[in-house]
């Protein structure tokens, strides 16, 4: 996955859905973090990461 996004990309893929948002109602804290950007991960690559450094810095932010 490309590490560098612009902001409008970063919007557009990293953005949390209204049905995405309900799924992240029952997690806390970095659970709720960590669950959302596997979810997006998922979207875009169709795997997980292996590490997490495959997740895009600006995406954490």
């Amino acid at each position: 996955m490309r590490q560098e996004w612009e902001p409008e990309d970063l919007i557009e893929v990293w953005t949390l859905l209204e049905d995405e948002v309900v799924r992240l109602r029952n997690k806390t804290g970095a659970n709720r973090l960590g669950f959302a950007l596997l979810l997006k991960f998922f979207e875009v690559e169709a795997r997980f990461p292996e590490n997490a450094g495959e997740v895009p810095a600006p995406a954490v932010a």
